[in-house]
């Protein structure tokens, strides 16, 4: 029997099982059309062969057993070394995994397909590079459409970053008690009113929390679905600007650490620096 992994139990497109190091995923029939319009677009292909999305192959459903009753198909995935999330994840690390998302989104949509969500939990990373893990994300883009996942992804990736590089707060313990991210309507309550004068700001945040507190009734929601229809053009600048942004923000230079003089003001004997410098040294050849 295989074990149904825990953080795999809300798709109903399909699931993840994992046994002696072998990892299973099942696409249901609900995800077949789907999955097979990605397929055959070359997209798949494409981010495996340059290391974006963890590799896969379909396999026989008698590798997964019973598990895999009703699904239409099987894919086998290579194990990751370790599972890690994105409340531990470094200011680079979640930057570096926000851009991730962002240019998997941009080359799907090069092949007609878009990302139904924005989860930053999609993401792991192999060493120090960040990864995109769910094959059953992925969609047929439809013409006008915009991108559903927009709050998510300021939630999971740009309102964590925003509040490292806009205010000098590390996002790590608030993201922990908040899984699912960081509210917009809360990043614009505590933002100071001068750090909401640039354009990428003012409209990823202010103009966001103001919609969404206006979706709350009923007549705005029918009149914001009402408006007319995105080009994918104009849905592409929109990502790329937003990746640029990204790309650009780093955290306040003056911020100090308890750690930035550590290798000056540490306890270690003289002999202990040299095993620990052995250490460090075998650790990072490996």
């Amino acid at each position: 029997m295989h074990q149904l992994d825990k953080g795999s139990f809300r798709d109903p497109k399909g699931r993840v099982y994992i046994a002696d190091g072998q990892v299973f995923r099942t696409v249901m029939p609900v995800a077949e059309e789907d999955y097979k319009f990605v397929l055959n677009s070359g997209l798949l292909e494409r981010l495996v062969g340059s290391g974006r999305l963890v590799d896969y192959k379909e396999v026989n459903p008698e590798a997964l057993g019973p598990e895999a009753s009703g699904a239409r198909y099987v894919l086998e995935h290579p194990k990751l070394p370790y599972i890690s999330y994105p409340y531990e994840w470094s200011f680079s690390a979640l930057k570096a995994a926000a851009v991730l998302q962002l240019d998997v989104m941009l080359t799907g949509l090069d092949h007609d397909v878009a990302l139904s969500d924005a989860t930053a939990y999609n993401i792991q990373f192999l060493g120090p590079n960040p990864i995109f893990i769910d094959h059953l994300s992925f969609r047929p883009y439809r013409k006008g459409e915009y991108w559903n996942g927009h709050r998510q992804f300021c939630e999971q990736f740009l309102n964590p970053l925003l509040l490292r590089a806009k205010l000098g707060i590390p996002h790590n313990a608030w993201y922990r008690g908040s899984v699912e991210g960081i509210k917009t309507q809360d990043l614009n309550a505590i933002l100071p009113l001068n750090r909401k004068f640039s354009w990428n700001t003012f409209t990823h945040v202010v103009l966001q929390d103001h919609f969404q507190k206006a979706s709350m009734n009923k007549k705005s929601r029918a009149a914001v679905s009402s408006n007319g229809k995105l080009s994918k053009a104009a849905y592409q600048r929109m990502i790329v600007g937003l990746k640029d942004w990204i790309d650009s923000l780093t955290p306040p230079r003056s911020e100090k650490s308890v750690w930035g003089t550590y290798a000056d003001d540490n306890s270690y004997q003289s002999d202990e620096v040299q095993q620990k410098h052995a250490f460090i040294s075998r650790f990072a050849s490996a």
